[in-house]
């Protein structure tokens, strides 16, 4: 065997072995962020969301510039009539880029407002969402799943997340977030005044602040 057939039986090997190891290294990241990821699921239930401990939630990855959490139900698994399933998906950039724990885990209280706010839901209401292609409608879901975490207890946290979402997506997506989910600046102010008025939390459950403007005791 010549040495060129050698130097490229050599090559070829040398590539397949680290073909091989970065899918290796791939898989063990993406079962590192979903074990990660379940694990806060699982201590947020425990702490703050009785209702969903006996609900089917599972944790899938997802690739987006602007997005590191979303929650949806298994369509499967409402159109065949079985047992609802529940899935978060996580971005696996959100540890990567070293956001804030207490960010982390409250995003994941707003996702399991979502899941919450699924599972109260029959199917026939749940074919209706839709409508999340409003974007009037779609704030309101956001909002909505916001208002529920900070009536949990998350909403410094979610101050904490916000910081470091401004910081770690596309510009041009910077209003869309500050439009559809509160600002640190508007938490602040909830919290505020859900310290001296704490029934507050009922107003605006029936009628979620679109603005600052709206955040009123």
């Amino acid at each position: 065997m010549s040495i060129y057939v050698k130097s490229n039986k050599m090559k070829r090997l040398t590539i397949q072995f680290f073909i091989i190891f970065s899918f290796v290294a791939h898989i063990y990241a993406q079962s590192d962020t979903i074990q990660k990821t379940q694990k806060i699921i699982n201590e947020v239930v425990a702490k703050s969301y009785p209702e969903l401990k006996s609900k089917n939630i599972e944790v899938q990855i997802f690739k987006s510039e602007s997005d590191y959490f979303q929650s949806r139900f298994s369509f499967g698994k409402m159109l065949t009539l079985q047992k609802m399933r529940y899935i978060i998906f996580v971005n696996p950039k959100v540890f990567e880029k070293n956001a804030p724990e207490s960010g982390i885990r409250s995003i994941i209280a707003h996702e399991l407002a979502h899941v919450l706010y699924y599972s109260q839901r029959n199917r026939v209401e749940l074919i209706g969402l839709a409508r999340l292609s409003s974007k009037d409608f779609n704030q309101k879901f956001e909002r909505g799943a916001d208002l529920e975490a900070i009536a949990r207890g998350y909403g410094e946290g979610l101050k904490d997340y916000r910081n470091w979402l401004y910081q770690n997506i596309p510009a041009k997506n910077l209003e869309e977030k500050k439009r559809n989910y509160f600002s640190p600046e508007e938490i602040d102010l909830m919290l505020e005044i859900l310290q001296k008025k704490p029934e507050t939390i009922e107003k605006w459950r029936k009628n979620v602040p679109r603005n600052k403007a709206e955040i009123t005791p």
